[in-house]
């Protein structure tokens, strides 16, 4: 199998197809990443895309001796948060906006979901209001623990922290997220 570093080496060479393999091998993390990021798909798309733009002109930037995707998902981490201070305003504006939520009760096709399938839709839902309450200082490293699986090491790496900050932040979201979610957690029982 080819190493990231020679994928890498092929593409400064000129071989543009050894980009088309990179983007490929990373292209499902770099979206789940991105999805967990902004928690929502269009956005997730839009930073998925600009991340790959970033790095494509930054390639010449990136230290062979590191993990290429701790440093791909160290530039996706920090796109989002330069979004995120750009457009906290706007969020704020269309989650206060009650005509930008669809139904949980219809699917696209106007079908009539199953009760299970609301029940499914109303704890995503939850959860996924809970992640927008946590402070963003405790969203990315439960991202990058929890779904991506990346070491204390790594994490405190691509954030700039010390492990025990990344160890501290993972307990602190756990408990807030606990925190928010408790009142519904008696429905699904």
């Amino acid at each position: 199998m080819i190493t990231d570093k020679q994928l890498i080496e092929g593409y400064r060479t000129g071989r543009r197809e050894m980009l088309e393999f990179l983007v490929e091998r990373y292209k499902d993390d770099l979206y789940r990443f991105c999805r967990h990021l902004t928690l929502n798909a269009l956005e997730a798309e839009d930073l998925f895309q600009e991340v790959w733009v970033r790095v494509i002109r930054k390639l010449d930037r990136y230290d062979p001796e590191r993990s290429f995707k701790a440093w791909l998902f160290q530039v996706a981490l920090n796109m989002y948060r330069d979004r995120y201070r750009k457009w906290k305003r706007l969020y704020a504006r269309l989650a206060e906006d009650k005509s930008c939520r669809a139904p949980f009760s219809e699917l696209r096709d106007g079908a009539l979901l199953t009760e299970e399938q609301i029940l499914r839709n109303e704890r995503y839902a939850h959860l996924e209001e809970g992640l927008r309450k946590l402070p963003k200082r405790y969203l990315g490293p439960l991202v990058l623990y929890y779904y991506e699986e990346f070491s204390y090491e790594e994490i405190g790496e691509m954030l700039g922290i010390p492990v025990g900050t990344v160890k501290s932040r993972l307990n602190q979201s756990k408990k807030l997220l606990q925190k928010v979610v408790e009142p519904w957690r008696e429905d699904y029982r």
